[in-house]
């Protein structure tokens, strides 16, 4: 997304990808959460001017306005919420084994 200006986007936390053993590939649960909230900070730096936000798409330009984007923003945050309570469940009722 590019709002008026070049280079308002935010950073974005690339998750560290891992190959386990068995060949599976593993992100780090706060790896994924990061990944979501720097995407929402992305979103977000790029309405602070109040320009509608331009989406560049493969065949057509969408325009989408500054709350739109700030709404969709704040959806991904809480999905990284909900996640982070799932890993904090997960990671307290488990037993550690070894």
């Amino acid at each position: 997304m590019t709002a008026g200006g070049e280079g308002r986007e935010a950073r974005l936390a690339a998750p560290e990808v891992s190959v386990e053993t068995d060949g599976r590939l593993t992100v780090p649960a706060g790896h994924v959460t990061a990944l979501l909230r720097s995407i929402a900070r992305s979103w977000k730096a790029g309405t602070c001017d109040g320009i509608p936000v331009l989406v560049v798409e493969d065949s057509a330009d969408i325009t989408l306005e500054p709350v739109t984007v700030r709404a969709l923003a704040g959806a991904l945050i809480t999905i990284a919420d909900e996640l982070d309570v799932q890993y904090i469940h997960i990671t307290t009722h488990t037993s550690h084994t070894e």
